[in-house]
């Protein structure tokens, strides 16, 4: 099956919320490619409700690392996160050209990237577990998509909550 391409960054808002009548096979997953710094990272499509355009962020006072501020959406106020530091990239100052991505995990939140680039299918054989025992679960297992291997983010390891969780233990230890 053929990745179905999403609209470049001309788009003010998509939703990713998979397609009942999509001829995607039951076996295949659906993901989200997105940039993050250099890196091209994959989110499934089952956890992404939309994708926005960066918008006025309200800053917070002693913020978690990672998290960067706060939108209201639709009259819920989310956390909006940087994933660059778990993933070695600098953090840039914001660019009305970067995307919010809604997650949809434990909880909502946004995950701040810099571009999206497509939605693309891949089957169970092209998902390859991390080394096991790892300190930081962000990036469970890779997906060889389009013939590249792409880090696949995991969203509960991405949320704010957990996060700060498990930092908590990694200074108690």
């Amino acid at each position: 099956m053929r990745p179905t391409s999403v609209a470049g960054p001309s788009t003010t808002e998509m939703d990713c919320g998979e397609d009942p009548h999509s001829s995607a096979r039951s076996d295949e997953r659906l993901f989200l490619l997105s940039r993050v710094g250099t890196v091209l990272v994959a989110l499934p499509a089952s956890a992404v409700e939309r994708v926005i355009p960066m918008a006025a962020l309200t800053p917070l006072p002693d913020a978690p690392s990672g998290i960067v501020g706060v939108l209201d959406l639709g009259g819920e106020a989310l956390v909006v996160l940087d994933a660059r530091p778990r993933l070695g990239q600098p953090t840039p100052g914001f660019d009305p050209d970067q995307r919010l991505i809604v997650v949809a995990a434990s909880r909502r939140f946004l995950l701040w990237v810099d571009a999206v680039e497509e939605i693309a299918s891949a089957r169970p054989g092209d998902l390859d577990a991390m080394l096991a025992g790892r300190r930081d679960p962000l990036t469970p297992y890779v997906a060889r998509l389009q013939g590249r291997v792409v880090p696949v983010l995991a969203p509960e390891a991405l949320d704010p909550d957990v996060t700060d969780q498990q930092e908590s233990r990694g200074h108690a230890s």
